[in-house]
C-alpha cells in the first residue's frame, strides 16, 4: 500500500491508497497542500511522522446501538456512533453504505472508500474533513466558518450567519482594494502555533467558492458581519464576542472531548485577536469601513 501526504495548516497527513495517481485525481482540492518526505515542518509528536493516516478498503462495523448524533451536509444525513472513545461516521446514499472510523486516539482512520473511484470524490472529501478536525483538535487548531481575505500579509476573517453576506464582502474586496487576495472562503483553519502566534490558512475544502490555497496570513481582526440598511463598525467586543467565534467552529457536538478542545482554542483566540461586529449594506463604503481594521486607526463609533 503507498500513502500520499499532504500538509494542512502546517500539519502532516498521509493516505494509504492502492494507486496514488487515481486517489490525487480523486481530490484535486488536495494537490496544492501535497508534500513529498522528509519534510521539515511537520507537527508534533514526530515530525518524521504524520500526524493522522487515513485509509481505505477497510470494513469497519458499527456498533449496534442508535446512533448518538445526526449531522446535514450538503443534503446528506451523517449518522455518528460513540464507543470506547472510538468515532464511527456513517452515511448511506443510493442504497451504498459508506462508514469511517476513528481511533480512539485520533490519530488513525479507517474507512471502505476505494479510494479510487470518481464517484467517491464527496465521501472521500467529507470524511478527510471530519478526520482532520478530530485529529488536529489537540494542536490548537480549527475550522471556522468565514471567509477570509488578506493584504499584505494580514488577514481579515468575516464571520456570521449563512445569509449574512461574508463571500459577498470578499468579493467586494477583491474588486475595490488592490493588492489583496481570498485565502478561503467558506472553511478556513485558525491555528495556534507552538510560539503562540495565530495564524489562518486556507484549506482543501472551500465550501461552493473553488479556493484551495496552501497559504496563511496573521489575523489583524475577526469581523462578525451582519446585514444592515447603514455601514457601522463596532467594537472590539469582548467576551460578548465568545457565543459567535464558538457558533461559527466547526465541531462534533456529541464528542465532550472535541468540544472542550474546540472551547478552549476559541477562547484563546478571542483573548487574542480582537473581534468587531459591521452592520453593512454591503458596498464600498461597507469595505473601506473593514480595510480600515488593517490600519492604526480604525473608523469604529
Amino acid at each position: 500500500m503507498n500513502r500520499l501526504y499532504y500538509t494542512i495548516a502546517g500539519h502532516l497527513l498521509a493516505i494509504e491508497t492502492p494507486s496514488p495517481e487515481d486517489t490525487a485525481k480523486l481530490l484535486p482540492n488536495f494537490t496544492p497542500f501535497q508534500v513529498t518526505l522528509p519534510f521539515a515542518n511537520a507537527t508534533p509528536p514526530d515530525k518524521s511522522a504524520p500526524l493522522m493516516i487515513f485509509k481505505g478498503n477497510e470494513k469497519p462495523e458499527k456498533p449496534d446501538c442508535a446512533p448518538t448524533e445526526k449531522v446535514c451536509f450538503d443534503g446528506v444525513m451523517f449518522n455518528i456512533y460513540h464507543q470506547d472513545g472510538r468515532i464511527w461516521v456513517e452515511m448511506e446514499v443510493g442504497g451504498v453504505e459508506y462508514i469511517m472510523l476513528a481511533s480512539a486516539d485520533k490519530r488513525s482512520y479507517k474507512s471502505n472508500l476505494s479510494l479510487i473511484d470518481p464517484k467517491e470524490q464527496f465521501f472521500a472529501n467529507a470524511f478527510l474533513r471530519i478526520a482532520f478536525l478530530l485529529a488536529v483538535a489537540p494542536y490548537r487548531t480549527l475550522k471556522f466558518h468565514a471567509s477570509v481575505i488578506e493584504k499584505g500579509g494580514k488577514a481579515l476573517i468575516f464571520l456570521g450567519e449563512s445569509g449574512t453576506g461574508k463571500s459577498t464582502h470578499t468579493r467586494l474586496w477583491l474588486k475595490h482594494v488592490p493588492g489583496c487576495s481570498l485565502v478561503n472562503d467558506d472553511e478556513p483553519i485558525v491555528r495556534i502555533m507552538d510560539n503562540d502566534e495565530i495564524l489562518v490558512f486556507g484549506a482543501p475544502w472551500s465550501g461552493g467558492t473553488p479556493c484551495y490555497r496552501n497559504v496563511s496570513a496573521k489575523p489583524a481582526a475577526l469581523v462578525l458581519l451582519e446585514q444592515h440598511s447603514e455601514n457601522i463598525l463596532t467594537g472590539p467586543l469582548g467576551l460578548e464576542a465568545y457565543g459567535p467565534l464558538f457558533q461559527s467552529s466547526a465541531l462534533l457536538q456529541s464528542d465532550e472531548s472535541h468540544k472542550h478542545k474546540v472551547v478552549s482554542t476559541v477562547m484563546d483566540i478571542a483573548e487574542r485577536v480582537p473581534v468587531y461586529r459591521l452592520r453593512n449594506r454591503p458596498d464600498r463604503e461597507a469595505v473601506a469601513l473593514s480595510e480600515s481594521l488593517l490600519t492604526e486607526n480604525p473608523n469604529i463609533l
